[in-house]
């Protein structure tokens, strides 16, 4: 059973069962660091570092259904849960990531319980604001309410 860790999986997986949720899961998404798979970069084991400006870096795809997505978590713990030989990563506020890596499938939480892949188009929609307009569109009406 998926227990969420911190307030973004409680967001994401409160979202996947309530569509009224989704826009403070994606306001959230923006504003949290999330973490990516980075298999070739330099890093001493238990340390951080800061990217150098303008550092080229390799980041890990995966193929499904014909499409190349980054898996990207959450947490660190959901890393483990994905791979599970050491492997170097890059934490980063999800809006930057998507800014650092644009037109790019990210995938969160790929193999959990509670994963959501973000496609290159819905990314573009969240990044410009536009997502929120989509969905207020979309779900039903709530009905005012009467004060007594």
């Amino acid at each position: 059973m998926f227990e969420p860790q911190n307030s973004l999986e409680a967001l994401m997986q409160a979202a996947a069962k309530d569509p009224s949720v989704a826009p403070a899961f994606y306001q959230a998404l923006l504003e949290t660091e999330i973490y990516i798979l980075t298999p070739d970069a330099p890093m001493t084991p238990g340390r951080r570092r800061s990217l150098k400006y303008q550092e080229k870096i390799n980041v890990a795809t995966v193929e499904f259904q014909g499409m190349k997505w980054h898996p990207a978590f959450t947490s660190k713990s959901r890393i483990s849960d994905y791979v599970k030989e050491p492997e170097t990563c890059l934490g980063a506020v999800a809006r930057n990531l998507f800014e650092m890596l644009p037109d790019s499938n990210f995938w969160l939480n790929p193999q959990s319980e509670c994963q959501k892949p973000l496609p290159a188009s819905e990314i573009a929609l969240l990044t410009s604001g536009k997502i929120f307009e989509t969905i207020r569109e979309v779900l039903p009406k709530q009905p005012a309410k009467r004060s007594k």
